[in-house]
C-alpha cells in the first residue's frame, strides 16, 4: 500500500495543476472574446470604406455624365 503522505502530496501537486490549466483557459478564452471584438471592428471598418468609396465613385460618375452633357 502507497505512502499515505505520498499520496496526499501527489493529489496536492495535480490540484494545483488543474488550477493552473483552468486560469490559463479562463484568460484564453478573454483573449478570444478581445479578439472577436477587433476582428468584428475590422470588418465594419471595412464595410464603412466600401460604401464611402462607393458613394464617392457614384457622385464622381453623375458629375462626369452632367458634366459631359453640357
Amino acid at each position: 500500500m502507497p505512502n499515505n503522505q505520498t499520496l496526499t502530496t501527489k493529489v496536492d501537486i495535480l490540484l494545483s495543476k488543474i488550477q493552473e490549466l483552468d486560469e490559463k483557459v479562463d484568460k484564453n478564452c478573454r483573449d478570444i472574446e478581445e479578439l472577436k471584438k477587433a476582428v468584428n471592428m475590422g470588418r465594419g471598418s471595412i464595410r464603412t470604406i466600401i460604401i464611402i468609396g462607393g458613394l464617392v465613385g457614384a457622385i464622381i460618375a453623375l458629375f462626369k455624365t452632367f458634366i459631359g452633357q453640357q
